[in-house]
């Protein structure tokens, strides 16, 4: 019962940990100090650097897929992405002539002149 009502005092840091801890405090001081230097030589390395073509990527993944390809493959992938094209542009033109319906029957209803 006496042992659970006495509290321990801390002991003093040793000259070890004070050392540590001085060094992180300066490290973090340091870090604080530098950042916004950092921030603009980053901005300034963005600023003058050329990006990466976009369009890089996907030719190459479009050479590696050409290169793996069999002849009946490529006729196979042809003929699915040309009738894709056409599904494409039969939307296109039912957009287009829907849209030119609703014009036409607001004009000739008087409601745009």
């Amino acid at each position: 019962m006496f042992f659970r009502k006495m509290k321990r005092q801390p002991s003093p840091p040793t000259h070890d940990e004070l050392s540590s801890l001085d060094s992180e405090i300066e490290k973090y001081e340091s870090l604080i100090e530098n950042a916004p230097l950092k921030l603009l030589e980053q901005k300034e390395r963005e600023r003058h650097m050329i990006p990466a073509l976009d369009d890089r990527e996907q030719r190459q993944r479009e050479k590696r897929f050409y290169a793996q390809m069999s002849k009946g493959q490529l006729i196979n992938e042809r003929r699915y992405r040309t009738r894709n094209i056409v599904l494409f542009v039969l939307l296109l033109a039912a957009t287009v002539s829907l849209c030119w319906w609703m014009y036409s029957e607001l004009v000739r209803n008087g409601v745009l002149s």
